[in-house]
């Protein structure tokens, strides 16, 4: 199954490219910073063997329409057209995942409009803080996006390289790799500056007080290795009314990449169990 999706959706002033295969109830899949829908591509197909599986690329990602505005980018804005995609597009209401940046809009759609989640998947994400733990590391991100100028267009991502890009590219195929490249090279460099901003810099508002609002199912999702993420998981699942914590053993940020059939295992207990629950 080739995935790229070639729907397009007006929300907000923006298109966003967006794509669906299966039937049945709808699991939608919300990709992280400077990702897209690719993210999931080699997931997809299996599962949507048993559901209709719907993924997205947000504003200024991937395929999908560019602000080119720093005041385009907020993860308010994001929230906001995964709302309307999901009334527009889908229906509601879903099964909704969240991977990283993607975990923090999520929180941010089932707070504002919880009628359109019928349950949710954070995924190496945080309601809090999404700064490494490291004190030199944080203020060197920190430093990066707050004086960062759009104007001269993306960085050089390759010193950003860790050890999970090793595991990638023994788990990957080539050919999923390169466009991977190619729609990382079309990301809107306003919208780096901007939402690397808002989450490296500590802009974005914690909902940290916020978790006992959420009473759908929740599963944590995260990897072994994926530090601040799997320091938080325990406090993000229990915060919630009902809520589990899955930490997949040798994984680091994108566990759909490295271990896929573990990720995909603990995707399909979650909506098994949510289904069970309605």
């Amino acid at each position: 199954m080739t995935i790229e999706p070639d729907s397009r959706f007006a929300a907000n002033g923006v298109e966003l490219a967006w794509g669906e295969w299966g039937t049945g109830d709808a699991l939608v899949l919300c990709h992280g910073f400077s990702g897209s829908a690719h993210d999931f591509a080699l997931q997809v197909e299996a599962l949507a063997a048993g559901r209709r599986v719907l993924v997205l690329d947000h504003r200024g990602h991937g395929r999908s329409s560019k602000a080119r505005t720093a005041d385009g980018y907020t993860i308010e804005q994001l929230a906001a057209d995964l709302v309307a995609f999901i009334e527009g597009a889908v229906g509601g209401p879903v099964d909704l995942l969240g991977h990283s940046m993607g975990g923090r809009i999520a929180l941010q759609v089932v707070l504002d409009r919880p009628d359109l989640v019928r349950s949710l998947i954070l995924m190496d994400t945080s309601g809090w803080s999404f700064g490494p733990v490291e004190d030199d590391l944080r203020a060197m991100l920190s430093d990066f996006f707050v004086s960062y100028d759009p104007a001269d267009g993306l960085p050089d991502f390759t010193p950003m390289a860790g050890p999970e890009d090793v595991l990638i590219e023994e788990a990957t195929p080539k050919e999923w790799q390169q466009r991977r490249d190619e729609l990382l090279d079309g990301f809107d460099p306003w919208a780096l500056q901007a939402l690397g901003e808002a989450l490296f810099a500590g802009r974005v508002p914690s909902v940290r007080d916020r978790l006992a609002e959420i009473t759908c199912p929740v599963t944590v999702l995260v990897g072994e290795h994926d530090h601040p993420f799997v320091d938080q998981g325990p406090e993000l699942a229990a915060g919630v009314a009902d809520g589990r914590l899955v930490v997949i053993a040798g994984a680091y940020h994108s566990p759909q990449l490295t271990h896929p059939g573990e990720w995909r295992a603990a995707v399909e207990e979650h909506v098994g169990r949510a289904r069970r629950t309605r």
